[in-house]
């Protein structure tokens, strides 16, 4: 299963963020499409510590030849330092994931739903705003940013553990 696949390897991102539920919105650092140099270069500021991942093979099913992410932690998120992985699919940007905590679910989830007014698609599996390309993912907590380009992988996912 897909959702499987997605859960062995570990993606994320983040953002300069309040509290507050515009908070939520998708961290100006992430810049969907561009490389990894760029990506770093913005993110300087932004880490306690970065750490540069390379997979050979790629781990992430949507990739076609290379698979890399950057690990940021002291990402400022909601609040909080958070570890945001960056994640690098043929030399782009696609996908960012932002760890959070599991305490943190009905406060992240109500700041998303209120920011997008909806209520999103939800199953067991996540909370999807396929029309702004974020989630929540329930296990393991994270927000979930991903770029129009891998939007028909993720949103067949979602539809997937709808039906479930």
């Amino acid at each position: 299963m897909i959702l499987v696949s997605l859960a062995s390897f570990s993606i994320a991102a983040a953002a300069p963020i309040a509290s507050s539920e515009s908070g939520i919105v998708k961290p100006a650092e992430i810049e969907f499409g561009a490389s990894i140099e760029q990506t770093q270069t913005r993110l300087t500021d932004r880490c306690e510590t970065m750490k540069i991942l390379s997979f050979d093979p790629p781990r992430v099913p949507i990739a076609k030849e290379t698979h890399s992410q950057i690990d940021c932690f002291g990402f400022e998120f909601m609040g909080e330092p958070r570890k945001a992985e960056f994640v690098f699919v043929d030399g782009k940007l696609q996908l960012s994931w932002i760890m959070v905590d599991v305490n943190d679910q009905a406060r992240i989830i109500t700041a998303m739903q209120k920011h997008y007014q909806t209520k999103g698609i939800a199953n067991t599996a996540v909370v999807a705003f396929p029309e702004f390309r974020t989630a929540w993912r329930f296990e393991p907590p994270e927000v979930l940013y991903y770029s129009e380009e891998v939007a028909p992988a993720f949103e067949k996912m979602f539809s997937a553990a709808e039906s479930e």
